[in-house]
């Protein structure tokens, strides 16, 4: 075949629109991308002169193939000039035909062209040629296949080798290559993924703050956790003030759900920027947009309680007018609802103004509430008392729970809150299918290292600093009619210790499931502290007498 030919020039620019990272935004909006029209491209190829081609002919074939109207004129012209095709023109092709699907958006006409045999004809020549591609080529080749909605894990296997050895022309460039093979799902391809954080390492100092979040959702996305490019793109976003003067709300919740998605804790001080934005910025945000960054809050557990009182505050408003006129709030989904409020209720934080109001509002959508958001809002009411207010909607959520395969990845909160129906709502007439209880029970039983106290050791270091204080103690008290058993019970009453590790990195507060145990707990008549397990080894090396200093201040809480 005469493509075996190719052509020195540039790259496609003009229709690579539904890969670039400036329109990402608008896409992710449902809009079609902006794109330049085929006529300006052309008048622009019309004499591209010596420089750009090394042959008027490959620049004859680019015109023919720019002004198609139809995929049909572009498959009609890969085989009547099959031999006169180069490389060069069989991406140029490729990216009309990604255009011209994009353009008429019928999902039968796509499939008609991907199953016709002059387009496998044109996959099969890209894949003869690929050791003639250079960086710019294999991009749009990739780009390309995404306008087509064609995974065509052969050919984009069989690039990503070489993509690894050619040079990068620029940012925008490499932001389009790893967003398409992103979309392609090599998301676990850690040597493509290391390559290119590397190369944004560098040129992090000089990129513009919408390139920086881009790369920081594709790189959240990535299986493994890329340090180079975290590092350096947070020294970008806070150290030249991007996160707090420049990105809008949506950038910066996307900049949160990438710093949380591989659960590190090194990226602190930038979290604690975002937390001031979210405080600042609230009202300026969407639901979901608040929604993603108490998300990242939560599941990093630093509670910043201000930036979730912002945010609670600025969700209600919109939830409040959707209830009073019983209509569906604007861009608000169920899920993101459920989001709020289990970030509330696993910090702790009290939020009347949201909590009943968003319990009205989800009876009326608890038809489009997912296993996973059932097991969000139950977790809620049974730490707000949602469950006594709003017993329907307990009933319809406690029956989606299991249901499906959602509650696999919460079996330690599912077991939670099977232990909340026999403490707090035994008279619900529903059961939890056995599939959950059992391997929930399982999932509880590893969490807490047996059925008794989940940290043995470090409560008998109480007492015994206790005893040395002359103070009486008891360890490892059951609690009767309750799954529980206490730690270090203190005198006389029902006052004790619990020594417990789920609680906030940033404030030591008791989060999550320490939270709903003393909620339980508390229900029983008891009064807990909650030690935390951080904390308490931490004194080993430490002065002494300072784990003694510490206990005299928690004792004066059972002073009265």
């Amino acid at each position: 075949s005469s493509s075996s030919s190719s052509s020195s020039g540039v790259g496609f620019e003009g229709l690579r629109s539904a890969a670039d990272p400036e329109d990402a935004t608008a896409a992710a909006a449902g809009e079609v991308p902006g794109r330049r029209p085929r006529s300006e491209l052309l008048d622009a190829w019309a004499d591209p002169g010596t420089a750009v081609y090394a042959n008027p002919i490959c620049s004859q074939l680019d015109q023919l193939l720019l002004k198609c109207e139809e995929t049909e004129e572009v498959l009609a012209l890969l085989v009547t000039h099959r031999g006169v095709f180069f490389v060069h023109n069989l991406i140029t092709a490729i990216q009309v035909l990604g255009a011209l699907a994009t353009e008429a958006n019928d999902i039968m006409a796509l499939n008609a062209l991907l199953r016709d045999p002059r387009y496998d004809l044109l996959i099969r020549d890209l894949l003869r040629f690929v050791p003639k591609l250079d960086f710019l080529a294999m991009a749009n080749v990739a780009c390309s296949l995404r306008q087509l909605d064609h995974k065509h894990y052969v050919l984009l296997s069989r690039m990503l080798r070489p993509l690894l050895k050619q040079h990068v022309p620029d940012t925008t460039t490499m932001l389009r290559c790893i967003q398409a093979y992103n979309w392609a799902g090599y998301s676990s391809q850690d040597e493509f993924y290391a390559h290119f954080a590397v190369l944004f390492a560098e040129r992090s100092s000089t990129m513009a703050g919408s390139e920086i979040v881009e790369a920081c959702s594709l790189f959240g996305d990535a299986v493994q956790y890329q340090a180079r490019f975290f590092e350096a793109a947070e020294r970008a976003l806070v150290g030249r003030e991007l996160l707090q003067h420049q990105l809008t709300p949506r950038e910066v919740s996307i900049v949160a759900k990438a710093f949380s998605a591989h659960l590190r804790t090194c990226h602190d001080d930038l979290m604690g920027c975002l937390a001031d934005v979210v405080t600042r910025d609230a009202y300026r945000m969407q639901v979901a947009e608040i929604a993603l960054c108490l998300r990242a809050f939560r599941r990093l557990a630093l509670r910043f309680e201000p930036a979730v009182r912002a945010g609670l505050e600025a969700s209600s408003v919109p939830l409040r007018e959707a209830w009073l006129l019983r209509r569906r709030a604007d861009g608000v989904a169920v899920a993101d609802v459920a989001a709020l409020l289990e970030c509330a209720a696993f910090f702790g934080i009290k939020a009347e103004h949201l909590t009943g109001l968003a319990l009205d509002y989800l009876d009326d959508l608890v038809d489009e509430v997912g296993e996973q958001s059932a097991i969000h809002i139950t977790y809620a009411m049974c730490l707000t008392g949602g469950i006594n207010t709003h017993s329907r909607l307990l009933l319809y959520l406690f029956r989606k729970i299991g249901a499906g395969t959602a509650w696999e990845k919460h079996k330690v909160r599912v077991f939670q809150l099977w232990m909340s129906q026999q403490l707090q709502f035994p008279w619900l007439d529903c059961k939890l299918r056995k599939r959950c209880l059992d391997g929930g029970l399982r999932a509880w039983f590893m969490h807490r290292r047996g059925f008794g106290s989940p940290y043995p050791e470090e409560a008998r270091a109480i007492a015994a600093e206790l005893q040395a204080m002359g103070v009486q103690s008891r360890l490892f008290v059951p609690v009767p009619d309750a799954p529980y058993e206490v730690d270090v019970v203190v005198g006389d009453r029902k006052d004790a210790f619990l020594v417990a590790s789920e609680v906030s990195r940033n404030s030591l507060d008791p989060v999550g499931g320490t939270l709903l145990q003393l909620h339980h707990l508390k229900a029983k008549g008891w009064r807990c502290i909650v030690v935390p397990r951080r904390l308490w080894l931490s004194f080993e090396g430490a002065p002494a007498g300072s784990r003694r200093n510490y206990l005299e201040s928690l004792l004066t809480a059972f002073a009265d």
